[in-house]
């Protein structure tokens, strides 16, 4: 997808930069010269205000995606706590409790990863989740280290869940169809004041509207890269889960 985008963008510029010597043949940079002043003050106005509008939208797509990064690691030490509390626990429900996660981080990484990219996630993921939930809290101990320890547990499986529901939610909160058309909308505005301007020289006219459509083109394609955490170039990885499962064999 990278690659067509960017040659999507870069053929859109090289549109973009032939039109001015198409507007030259339909109307004259002399005709057009005699109102830069009223036109570059109108597009100083567009332009800081396109500007600041995409550049928020980078900002906000880049904070999600390392706060999506970052609840991965918080559901991953979920995992490592349980997995702590499974080895203080008596066989059978040790080895149960330890399975189930096991079963549940893998799934995740083998299963469930490739479809968070499609914004779906994993039916059998959901139901070893809830087993594992269920068998924490059916635990009854009665020895205060044993309650402490519950307890923690508990909890860790409440943060398991939780952090499971805001990545499911993450790999689907991507930017809103009216933000988009607002992007797309401004950009077309801010790449059509450029034509307005009259040069005397048509070759340096198309570079500079060139340009700023590579520009603007570029960004778009960035933030559409970084509109869905899982599924964009700079995706992100189940690398936080391979090492919560590769703990849980060392303890094994």
């Amino acid at each position: 997808m990278p690659v067509v985008g960017i040659l999507f963008i870069v053929s859109l510029a090289l549109l973009a930069g032939a039109g001015a010597f198409a507007l030259e043949r339909l109307v004259p940079a002399g005709r057009r010269e005699i109102h830069n002043d009223v036109v570059g003050f109108v597009y100083a106005v567009v332009g800081v205000a396109y500007a600041v509008l995409l550049g928020l939208v980078v900002i906000a797509a880049w904070n999600t995606l390392d706060d999506a990064r970052a609840n991965t690691y918080t559901e991953s030490n979920a995992l490592i706590w349980l997995d702590w509390y499974a080895y203080s626990l008596p066989q059978p429900q040790h080895a149960e409790v330890e399975n189930l996660l096991k079963q549940y981080t893998a799934t995740v990484i083998t299963s469930e990863w490739p479809e968070l990219a499609h914004q779906q996630s994993s039916p059998r993921a959901w139901g070893l989740y809830q087993q594992i939930h269920k068998l924490v809290q059916a635990q009854q101990p009665t020895a205060p280290a044993a309650v402490a320890r519950y307890q923690v547990a508990v909890d860790a499986a409440d943060q398991l869940g939780a952090a499971r529901r805001e990545r499911l939610e993450q790999s689907a909160d991507g930017i809103p169809a009216l933000l988009w058309g607002a992007l797309i909308l401004g950009g077309a505005v801010t790449i059509g004041f450029a034509f307005l301007f009259g040069m005397k020289r048509t070759g340096p006219h198309a570079l500079v509207i060139f340009s700023l459509t590579l520009l603007i083109g570029g960004l778009l394609l960035v933030v559409y890269e970084l509109n869905f955490p899982f599924g964009g170039v700079v995706r992100i990885g189940p690398e936080a889960f391979q090492v919560a499962l590769e703990r849980m064999q060392q303890l094994s």
